[in-house]
């Protein structure tokens, strides 16, 4: 499914080596966590897996395409409909409600009616715990909350790959072990899940680690 050849990533401001000639090979059904200390390099890893960061050397290939060979317009496809993105920290328009947040990047590029984006959309807030906040707006809701609705933000086009970026830090144990399970079985489902994380509870659940 996605393959990392020999990535490479340096801070150009400190000239810092952050990811040094880095190889990783994700397949369906793999839950891989990538553990390290702070500044060992995992966010600029996840990001550069997704296609959001250029690495200096290398290549990253998913399903047999180089994701920096392609053009904007073929890569935004990818992220609309084969790779979900959970970054650190979460946007989400303040005006708008939880619901319109996750559905409404979607509507102009996806061939599905905005009635079926918001029921799956819905259908992930429930399973994921906060089904009855999908009318709130973003101040209204706590910052697992709003982690948990990120992920179901990401995971609306049922993506072959979902990345995330520390999905569990700074919760409570009983919402990180919500996300986790979410992760779990949707890896059972026949996709693959890459997240960064200090979460030792990760091992429980992750069928690989990798450790940067």
């Amino acid at each position: 499914m996605l393959t990392a050849n020999s990535i490479s990533k340096r801070y150009k401001n400190s000239r810092r080596v952050v990811l040094d000639s880095f190889d990783l090979t994700v397949e369906e059904g793999e839950f891989v966590a990538v553990m390290g200390e702070s500044g060992s390099g995992k966010s600029t890893l996840l990001a550069v897996l997704s296609g959001i960061l250029d690495p200096d050397e290398g290549q990253v290939l998913f399903d047999q395409k180089d994701l920096y060979s392609l053009s904007d317009e073929e890569l935004s496809e990818i992220h609309r409909r084969k790779i979900g993105y959970v970054p650190q920290s979460n946007f989400f328009l303040k005006t708008n409600t939880i619901l319109e947040n996750i559905v409404e990047p979607f509507l102009l590029s996806y061939d599905e009616e905005e009635e079926e984006l918001s029921e799956r959309a819905k259908g992930h807030l429930e399973k994921l715990g906060i089904g009855d906040l999908a009318d709130r707006f973003p101040h209204e809701l706590s910052g697992g909350e709003l982690k948990r609705a990120a992920l179901a933000r990401a995971l609306l086009t049922e993506p072959k790959l979902l990345i995330a970026d520390e999905p569990t830090t700074g919760l409570d144990s009983r919402t990180g072990e919500i996300i986790l399970g979410y992760l779990s079985e949707y890896v059972k489902r026949g996709n693959a899940v890459v997240v960064a994380t200090h979460d030792e509870h990760i091992r429980e659940v992750a069928t690989r680690i990798v450790t940067l």
